[in-house]
């Protein structure tokens, strides 16, 4: 038996390595962080979209969201766990980082990158997967192309192979259809790799496998589409609107950044951010040179089709870390960079260029780290602790415990004053613009299909959502909360008919605690202020 269990392991090394080496790893990350931070916009859309996805709405139709395949992923963790808390959507999160994770470090062991290797990029992989937790699904997608590439372009003769990817395409495409165009750009770009090596007879088994794989794996939505009355008008909505979704932002280069004043965690975050979008496409444009270069001079081994798959992965994924360059979008996009930067460092010692092989290793970690650490919910709890104990607060979120940012927690408990105050249901309650998450934190159900409201609409629109709410008794407003300081997207400008009627109908009530940046109205005239 035991020799059995040897032969088994030896000959399934690399994949037990990458699946039990993932989920430690992880594990230890989120064992770590899970209990520091909760924002109600971006995240708090994250758990109210599962919440009622769980609860057998459906994303798009029902109410505003992205595209369903995450709010489907998180629906299953609460399934299994028996709740639909914070705590779980956060484990949904940590699983699925850890697919990303698994694959990518199984293929880094196929190309051939040593243990210690590995191990070092899976530990700078971890660590960028703790942020942005609520775009975890992002990060971990590009690290399932970066392997996808990888495997394909090592069994370019292999069908099966070009089935998978474009039924991973699909999937992806059904987690974000922005995802889908991603993987489909990555696979053109292994097409025109196929006409460089004049492997054209591949072409037309590779397009056709590919594509049935992409119907296969995009079928959930399809079906969504065909039998799910109202969702084809709603998606189609949902598309014409995708130009909206981003505000674009210059890239931060450090010529572009403000480097003047005391040097400071943030001016040092700066620097390291500006370096980086420097950084990570010469690493892409030198990659791509050693594979081509490689693939030129013969058939090229796996550690160069490992640093080529890398770049071919991350290329498409620069639109997305650089139209909105941000660091949470940069953060969440860039991860098969520091795959490919462990692979060439690799490359460059295996072919005597030790100091090179190290200075890239060093350079890119400790860039990475330089502006990813402080962004650790841990970290921005313990800086936040140390710079003001006041400006944390500790909230029970279901049964568990968090400790989140002071302002978010007293708008949480203004809202729960006011409910008990002025005798509100959980779904009487309206909250705008940017507080999604105070539905799911009641698990309550928003008035209307509308409730993160970034964008202007339309007269009509805003007389629906009027409809939508006569019978709501508790708003929680920020009037003055906007996207990048932008005077035309406060919600008196986005949503001025909504806003005057409210105004009309509600009265402003004062309730013990509430920050100042928000305000509580109620129509009942039974409801009194403390």
């Amino acid at each position: 038996m035991l020799i059995l269990i040897k032969q088994i392991f030896v000959k399934n090394r690399a994949s037990i390595e990458a699946v039990l080496g993932s989920i430690f790893l992880c594990g230890i990350g989120f064992a770590i962080q899970w209990r520091y931070g909760f924002g109600l916009a971006d995240e708090g859309l994250l758990w109210y979209a599962s919440q009622r996805t769980f609860l057998g709405e459906i994303p798009i139709l029902d109410f505003y969201s992205y595209d369903p395949g995450r709010y489907y992923w998180a629906s299953l963790f609460f399934y299994i766990t028996g709740s639909d808390d914070l705590f779980s959507l956060l484990l949904a999160g940590a699983a699925f980082g850890s697919m990303g994770l698994t694959v990518a470090w199984y293929a880094m062991s196929k190309a051939g990158l040593p243990w210690k290797t590995r191990l070092a990029c899976a530990v700078l992989l971890v660590i960028a997967l703790g942020f942005p937790r609520h775009k975890v699904y992002e990060q971990s997608l590009t690290l399932i192309l970066c392997s996808l590439v990888f495997f394909t372009l090592v069994n370019l003769d292999k069908t099966r192979q070009w089935f998978i990817f474009g039924v991973s395409t699909g999937l992806a495409a059904f987690i974000g259809r922005n995802h889908g165009f991603y993987f489909v750009v990555a696979f053109f770009l292994i097409i025109f790799y196929m006409f460089y090596l004049n492997r054209r007879t591949l072409l037309f088994p590779a397009i056709a496998w590919f594509a049935a794989g992409v119907f296969a794996g995009y079928s959930p939505m399809l079906m969504m589409l065909v039998f799910q009355q109202g969702f084809f008008s709603a998606f189609m909505d949902s598309l014409l609107a995708v130009s909206t979704w981003q505000l674009p932002i210059p890239i931060p280069f450090i010529w572009r950044s403000d480097l003047s004043g005391e040097i400071t965690v943030t001016l040092i975050q700066t620097v390291a951010l500006g370096m980086t979008c420097i950084l990570i496409p010469l690493i892409y444009a030198t990659g791509i040179c050693i594979f081509l270069s490689k693939s030129k001079r013969g058939i090229p081994n796996n550690l160069s089709l490992l640093i080529g798959a890398s770049c071919a992965a991350g290329i498409p994924y620069l639109h997305q870390a650089f139209d909105r360059a941000d660091f949470s979008h940069i953060a969440q996009a860039t991860l098969p960079a520091y795959v490919a930067a462990f692979g060439m460092s690799h490359y460059l010692s295996s072919n005597n260029k030790k100091t090179l092989s190290i200075t890239l290793a060093y350079i890119t970690s400790i860039t990475m780290l330089t502006f990813w650490i402080p962004n650790e919910p841990g970290i921005i709890y313990l800086r936040q602790k140390s710079n003001d104990p006041d400006s944390v607060s500790a909230i029970d979120i279901g049964d568990k415990k968090f400790y989140i940012d002071k302002y978010q927690a007293d708008v949480l408990f203004a809202v729960k004053r006011a409910m008990q105050q002025c005798n509100t249901g959980r779904n009487e309650l309206l909250a705008a613009p940017h507080f999604p998450g105070v539905y799911a934190f009641f698990n309550a159900k928003a008035p209307f299909w509308e409730m993160y409201y970034l964008y202007k609409r339309s007269d009509q629109f805003q007389r629906d959502h009027i409809k939508a709410i006569s019978k709501t008794k508790l708003i929680l407003l920020s009037p003055e909360a906007t996207i990048d300081d932008l005077e035309n997207l406060k919600i008196r400008n986005t949503y001025s008919l909504l806003v005057q009627y409210i105004h009309q109908k509600y009265k402003k009530i004062a309730v013990v605690g509430a920050p100042d940046k928000i305000q509580l109205l109620n129509y009942s005239e039974a409801c009194s202020s403390e």
